[in-house]
């Protein structure tokens, strides 16, 4: 099964960048004229077996705030309640670090497309769990080794199950679901979702 998984992986990758390779130059020519710096963001997830490995997004957020800690931003713009908010794991509606290229881009889940990439380098798969952040793996509890038993995804069970609807716990359940039922026909059917999702925008913020 996993040999399967990476050479759909592979094929699959290869062909979409192929195909999107105009919509991915249009983005970065929008990003680098509405919002001048770097066309990508980058960050440190982890994968499987603790490994980790940089993610590839189009950068959404206005370049003088990307990549910082978001607390730290948001208690700079006076905004103490989006600070606790964060920390509390809650969800942050019309975010003001987005830019308003980003959030065109993060409309329709394009900032997502540069991952094609991650995947064809073998650093996790079109399907799986969501890629966290260390400080993420607190809402797996003692579970978190059974999530990093397999590669995490550009899409995945929680992303077609409500999304930004969805808290971290609950996308942590998910997640987890996926895991222990995994199965080739559940990947094609979270894929075939993954579209749909998309286009009505379910649980985009």
């Amino acid at each position: 099964g996993r040999i399967a998984k990476r050479l759909f992986d592979t094929l699959v990758s290869f062909i979409m960048l192929i195909i999107l390779s105009p919509v991915l130059l249009l983005i970065s020519v929008l990003i680098f004229i509405f919002d001048p710096g770097p066309i990508f963001f980058t960050q440190e997830r982890i994968t499987r077996f603790n490994s980790t490995f940089k993610v590839y997004k189009f950068r959404t957020m206005k370049r003088k705030l990307s990549g910082r800690d978001p607390v730290t931003v948001f208690k700079e713009m006076g905004r103490e309640d989006l600070a606790q908010a964060f920390q509390d794991a809650k969800k942050i509606d019309n975010d003001p670090r987005i830019s308003r290229v980003g959030k065109i881009i993060r409309k329709y889940s394009l900032d997502e497309l540069p991952q094609l990439i991650n995947v064809i380098k073998g650093d996790i798969s079109l399907v799986g769990p969501r890629a966290v952040v260390s400080q993420e793996l607190k809402f797996y509890k003692d579970k978190s080794s059974l999530l990093l038993s397999i590669k995490t995804g550009v899409t995945g069970l929680a992303q077609v199950s409500g999304r930004s609807d969805l808290d971290y716990y609950e996308r942590a359940q998910l997640d987890l679901y996926y895991v222990q039922n995994w199965s080739f026909w559940l990947d094609l059917t979270i894929l075939a979702k993954t579209i749909r999702v998309v286009f009505d925008r379910i649980g985009v913020k």
